[in-house]
């Protein structure tokens, strides 16, 4: 496996594919928006294995204040073998002078303990600074 920051010599379909395979077809069924919100991204990595894309985590940055992790996923058939956390400490490394680092995910009991098992803790168990996360979707 391979981990690559130069994303834009892949041919991007291969990207699309990789959501497609992790069933985020919001993201998916537009690839040209994926690919626009990809170029605003402020750092992305992508894990390549025989010419397939098999990882690939996003993140926005003010390089300061604030990383927010916008998405990190991996093919089905590649999971559990350490490719996200692999690609996850690598954004946390160069991103490491940055105040606080930030994430959106599923209410997964996998996922909670994915990110705790990296430092990362759930605003709703967040005792010494207690802190509250509002959001705000477009509406379709």
């Amino acid at each position: 496996m391979e981990i690559i920051n130069q994303w834009k010599e892949i041919n991007f379909s291969k990207i699309v594919q990789l959501y497609e395979s992790v069933e985020w077809f919001i993201y998916a069924k537009k690839p040209m928006e994926l690919k626009t919100a990809f170029d605003n991204s402020s750092f992305v990595l992508i894990a390549i294995e025989d010419d397939i894309v098999i990882g690939a985590l996003r993140s926005i940055s003010d390089d300061i204040s604030i990383h927010f992790l916008q998405d990190i996923l991996v093919r089905p058939d590649y999971q559990r073998k350490g490719i996200a956390k692999q690609l996850l400490q690598m954004a946390l490394i160069r991103y490491a002078h940055v105040r606080t680092h930030l994430l959106l995910t599923d209410n997964d009991d996998k996922q909670h303990k994915f990110y705790q098992s990296l430092s990362y803790e759930n605003v709703k168990d967040f005792t010494k600074f207690p802190l509250n996360t509002f959001i705000k979707f477009k509406q379709n």
